[in-house]
């Protein structure tokens, strides 16, 4: 649906209910605002307008952007992650929500008449007081594999045309000054493959692009850096140096300014680093990429407050040593990434630092 061509304009209030006569009728009336600053296709036009460049000397739009970042969460302990990202979204606080993979967990259910289904319907249910008002953009996560990534492609439909991928697992799109990657970790993507093709691609035009989209943020569900005691011995001593090895020249290359991952379940942040090189201990024009493990959103596994000795991984720069649930929430202007890491039962910051650059 084209919101111009049906003569809507920034600030309209839209309302609209959803109809499936098989399912009992008519859904519950929602709305949502038509805002400054919406989801844009790689040909410049998106849901809320034609393509814009972000003021240089001017003002920023307001509400300046505010996007909610997940990982890893499901419905037996996601909950109050649901709560607290709704309760800002309702206040007009968030207009965007990334979810970086494991999604539902229905694979953690035993099988009903050889389906599980029933959890994700439950799952989309939870999360409609946020998702019906703003978009949930996706990526894949090794709990969506189940049944070849089925209930992944059924429910989603991410704009992977749009952003030239010719897969449904990975795409790109640009919101207000930031150019959002979502990468499949579990797809291939070592070099040579269709994925880091297309990814090099995306980032190279991205990089070019910066007049307009100043920031690059990629996420995938698996991460590059990871310090937690749990999984040491695999998947930080093991399985994150390959990754390094297939994408950290990439990010370096393109100057990715985040990567963020979940699938371990904690919170830790990372200095700018490259080749397990701390390349500065602070945040403006920094001249590597910061790495984020986001991944206590709410898992039915728990999360892991356990982390190996600075001395251990030097490049570490904050951790969330609790099991509590949590969340980030990122705010953009054309200098400035704002990282918020907030604890979901009561939405207290744990966690905050800014991202700056000289203006482009």
């Amino acid at each position: 649906m084209d919101l111009w061509e049906i003569g809507f304009k920034y600030g309209d209030e839209v309302y609209y209910r959803c109809c499936n006569p098989d399912l009992g009728g008519w859904s519950s009336l929602y709305s949502f605002t038509v805002r400054q600053g919406g989801l844009l296709d790689a040909k410049g036009r998106g849901d809320d307008g034609p393509a814009r460049s972000l003021p240089k000397d001017g003002p920023w739009p307001q509400p300046r952007p505010k996007i909610a970042l997940i990982a890893d969460m499901g419905i037996q302990f996601g909950q109050s992650t649901v709560d607290s990202i709704t309760r800002f979204v309702q206040s007009g606080e968030v207009q965007l929500v990334v979810h970086a993979g494991d999604i539902s967990y229905a694979d953690d259910f035993s099988l009903v008449q050889h389906n599980n289904s029933f959890v994700w319907t439950e799952y989309m249910s939870i999360i409609e007081p946020f998702s019906a008002r703003v978009p949930y953009m996706v990526g894949p996560g090794n709990h969506e594999a189940q049944y070849k990534f089925a209930a992944y492609l059924n429910w989603f439909h991410m704009p992977h045309n749009a952003s030239q991928s010719e897969s449904p697992f990975y795409y790109s799109f640009d919101y207000m000054g930031v150019h959002f990657v979502s990468m499949s970790t579990e797809h291939d993507f070592s070099p040579g493959s269709a994925q880091h093709r297309w990814l090099e691609n995306d980032l190279r035009k991205a990089d070019a692009n910066r007049a307009n989209v100043p920031w690059i943020f990629v996420h995938g569900h698996r991460p590059l850096y990871c310090s937690d005691i749990l999984t040491w011995l695999t998947r930080c001593t093991v399985e994150a140096p390959r990754y390094r090895a297939n994408m950290e020249g990439l990010f370096h290359k393109y100057k990715v300014d985040v990567y963020m991952a979940g699938h371990n379940h904690q919170y830790e942040r990372s200095y700018p680093v490259y080749n397990m090189t701390v390349m500065s201990k602070n945040y403006h024009n920094p001249p590597a990429t910061v790495y984020i493990v986001n991944g206590a959103a709410g898992n039915p596994e728990l999360n892991d407050p356990t982390f190996v000795p600075e001395s251990m991984a030097p490049w570490r720069a904050k951790n969330a040593v609790t099991e509590n649930n949590g969340w980030m929430l990122m705010e953009v202007n054309a200098t400035a990434l704002d990282f918020k890491y907030l604890f979901s039962k009561n939405d207290e910051v744990f966690d905050r630092f800014t991202i700056t650059k000289d203006k482009v």
